[in-house]
């Protein structure tokens, strides 16, 4: 099972993906994990077969004014297909608000 959680900082969506899914792997900050990719010039979409099979977290970096400086629009860019791309393969959708899920893809686990 795959599961993304997204949502803005500091909502939630680590401590809610280890108790609603405490058997998969948990993978936190996709958002940051894209970043080194691209600093260290490699494609963040190479990341994607890792993360089959765990509860991924990423903050939502795609919201509001584009950047100005190239590299931090093509970070979002990056972030944004890279969760696009996981999404479709995902067992689970789960946008994360004040630690409450909002299911857009899947079902929420009975525990």
């Amino acid at each position: 099972m795959t599961v993304l959680l997204i949502g803005g900082a500091h909502q939630g969506k680590a401590a809610l993906a280890a108790r609603l899914y405490p058997n998969l792997p948990l993978v936190t900050g996709l958002h940051a994990r894209v970043r080194d990719e691209l600093d260290a010039g490699r494609d963040p979409m190479a990341l994607l077969g890792g993360l089959r099979g765990c509860a991924v977290t990423c903050d939502e970096v795609g919201c509001g004014i584009v950047p100005m400086d190239r590299a931090d629009e093509t970070w979002r860019e990056a972030a944004g297909r890279l969760c696009c791309a996981l999404a479709a393969e995902a067992d689970a959708v789960v946008r994360v608000t004040a630690g409450l899920p909002q299911y857009i893809k899947g079902e929420r686990p009975c525990i």
